[in-house]
C-alpha cells in the first residue's frame, strides 16, 4: 500500500532539545524559579541549590514513567517535592507560575532542524498527511508557540502532546491517536524518529513501518530491524518513494 501518512518523532528529530540535567536551559529555569521564591521569601533556596534536584527529580520521574506504563509525569509533584526539601509548602497557584519559569528556557532553547520544514513542505504537496508526536511533561501553549516561529505547526495535520491523553511514547494510545487524527490506517503510515525503540519498535507492533533517524552512526541496530535507515531528514521523501517502491506490482 501507498504511505499516505508520516507520524514524526518531535525532539531530537524535527527540533533539538536540551537535557533535563547538567544544560543551559535547566540552570537558567532554577535561577528563574530561585529568583520568583526570594520575592516571597528569606528562606529561598538559591539557583545552586535548585538547579541539580529540579532537573534530577524531573528526569528520574521520565525514567520512572519510561519503565512503567509511560503515563506523564506529574511536573507539580517533582517541584513539591524538591521544595520540600527546603521546607517549603508553596500553594498549588505558586506552583502554576513556577513551572513555565522553568520549562520556559528548554522552549526557548529549541532549534529546527535545518531540513524539516522543506521535508515538510514536500510531504504536503504530495499529499501525505503528517502529525507530529511529542512527550511533554508541561508547557503546550510554550512548545506551540516555538513551533510556530519555526514555521512547522502550519505544515502539519496534527499535533499529538503527551499532556493531552496522559500517556507517552512508545505507549500504543499515541500512536492510535495520531493515526485516527490523520484518517490513515497503520498499514499505510510510517514513524520516523531518531530513538529504536520508541520510533521504529513501538509502531512497527503496531502495524506501522518504521524509519530510524541515525543521529549518532556508531548506535547498534541490536535487535531492532527498522524500514529504512536515513542519515538526515533530507533523505526521508526517497527513503518513502523507496518503499512504496518495493511494494508496487512488478
Amino acid at each position: 500500500m501507498a504511505i499516505r501518512g508520516v507520524l514524526f518523532d518531535l525532539g531530537d528529530t524535527l527540533v533539538t532539545q536540551e537535557p533535563l540535567v547538567g544544560s543551559p536551559s535547566n540552570r537558567q529555569g532554577a535561577a528563574q524559579v530561585a529568583e520568583a521564591l526570594g520575592r516571597l521569601t528569606e528562606d529561598a533556596p538559591t539557583a545552586e541549590q535548585l538547579t541539580d534536584p529540579l532537573g534530577e527529580t524531573l528526569q528520574e520521574a521520565l525514567i520512572e514513567s519510561y519503565q512503567g506504563e509511560c503515563a506523564v509525569p506529574d511536573a507539580r509533584r517533582a517541584f513539591l517535592e524538591v521544595l520540600d526539601r527546603f521546607d517549603l509548602e508553596p500553594p498549588s497557584e505558586l506552583i502554576d507560575l513556577l513551572l513555565p519559569l522553568y520549562f520556559g528556557p528548554h522552549f526557548a532553547r529549541m532549534t529546527v532542524d535545518p531540513q524539516a520544514v522543506r521535508t515538510l513542505e514536500l510531504l504536503r504537496r504530495a499529499g501525505v498527511r503528517t502529525a507530529v508526536l511529542g512527550n511533554l511533561i508541561h508547557g503546550e501553549e510554550m512548545l506551540a508557540e516555538r513551533l510556530r516561529a519555526f514555521d512547522l505547526l502550519r505544515l502539519v495535520d496534527a499535533l499529538v502532546l503527551s499532556t493531552e491523553s496522559g500517556w507517552m511514547k512508545p505507549h500504543p494510545v499515541a500512536f492510535r491517536e495520531a493515526l485516527r487524527r490523520l484518517d490513515v490506517p497503520a498499514a499505510e503510515a510510517v514513524m520516523v524518529g531518531d530513538d529504536l525503540d520508541f520510533d521504529v519498535r513501538a509502531p512497527q507492533a503496531l502495524g506501522l513501518r518504521g524509519i530510524w533517524l541515525r543521529r549518532d552512526a556508531a548506535t547498534s541496530l541490536g535487535s531492532v530491524k527498522p524500514d529504512a535507515i536515513i542519515d538526515d531528514l533530507g533523505q526521508l521523501i526517497p527513503a518513502i518513494a523507496e518503499l512504496d517502491a518495493g511494494e508496487a506490482p512488478t
